[in-house]
């Protein structure tokens, strides 16, 4: 049985312009994981963790499940992931098993930001591409990802979660100007190594109560991009915009904390939030500290002095209390 596991990512600077032929700077963390392992067989099964995932105790806690993290579970994803990983196959004449038995586990929060799904579907088709004995561009991988979402499964998505998840560390992404592979149809953009000893001491703040469906947001916000709408438009340049100053900011040592604030300023500005998920936002300002969305749901990253900022953090009253954390970077170098 072949097994991969891939990071959970917090986005830093730029989000959510990446759906928009922006720029985002992302970073791999260590310590949270989705693994996938993959199996030839006879028949096509996928197994998670728990025997029945989508099994409830009631209506009530169906309608909080779907409410929180919508209608998704992990066999779908992995079943859209095979399903795409397939058609890729058949035009390349690769050949493939007659079936896979796929196992699947993630110690990532759901539905809070983190990049969960995307992680397993990275790790499954790294599992898949080794088993079948094919290569594919490193650059390719996060494409063929995303197409399962977005092609399968109808899911508004983007690159960055699978571009940084796929390569590990700190990566700068720019969606200005895509390219094509002639082989294989799938488009990627330009992405950037970024050396990871100018990052500050990050922290995570995720409060899993706070997750919610990130459909209204985007939903809203691609609606107004398609209209032209003015401030919508500058609003995502903007965002685009602060990647370059973060770099900079990286090589000086200094500074990255105040962009991030301010991209958290320009995402708020985009669209409506929700407020539960505000209230991370709120409670790292009242202990002085800068942060912005991990990505999409309950889930913020910012920048701390020392153990103090995170112990105040930690004792800011909340309805809904948050796991912090220190932020370990994930390379896949070390």
């Amino acid at each position: 049985m072949i097994s991969f596991q891939t990071p959970a990512r917090v986005g830093l600077l730029g989000n959510p312009s990446d759906g928009y032929g922006g720029r985002v700077l992302a970073l791999a963390i260590d310590g949270m994981f989705a693994r996938v392992s993959v199996e030839a067989s006879d028949r096509v099964r996928f197994l998670g963790p728990t025997s029945d995932p989508y099994a409830f105790g009631s209506t009530a806690e169906f309608e909080k499940s779907v409410d929180r993290y919508g209608y998704g579970t992990g066999q779908q994803l992995l079943a859209a992931t095979y399903r795409t990983f397939l058609n890729l196959a058949r035009s390349q004449d690769w050949s493939v098993p007659k079936g896979v038995e796929v196992r699947f586990e993630s110690s990532i929060p759901r539905g809070v930001g983190l990049a969960g799904s995307s992680a397993l579907a990275i790790s499954f088709l790294r599992g898949l591409l080794d088993l079948t004995g094919v290569g594919l561009d490193e650059e390719l991988l996060p494409s063929l990802a995303l197409s399962a979402e977005v092609d399968q499964l109808g899911i508004a998505a983007g690159l960055q979660d699978r571009v940084v998840q796929t390569f590990g560390g700190l990566i700068a992404m720019d969606f200005s100007e895509m390219t094509t592979d002639a082989r294989t149809g799938l488009r990627h953009g330009r992405y950037e190594s970024v050396d990871l000893g100018g990052l500050p001491p990050l922290f995570l703040a995720y409060s899993e109560a706070a997750s919610e469906p990130s459909s209204t947001y985007h939903g809203a916000l691609r609606a107004r991009f398609r209209a032209g709408d003015p401030e919508t438009v500058r609003g995502l340049v903007e965002l685009a915009g602060l990647v370059a100053k973060g770099k900079a900011a990286l090589r000086w040592g200094s500074g990255l904390g105040p962009l991030m604030a301010q991209n958290m300023e320009l995402r708020q500005a985009l669209g409506p939030v929700p407020a539960k998920q505000l209230e991370l936002i709120e409670a790292a300002k009242s202990c002085g500290l800068d942060a912005t969305f991990c990505g999409s749901g309950g889930a913020i990253v910012g920048v701390y002095t020392d153990d103090a900022d995170l112990d105040n953090l930690r004792n800011v009253p909340a309805e809904n209390p948050a796991t912090v954390e220190k932020i370990q970077p994930f390379s896949a170098k070390s």
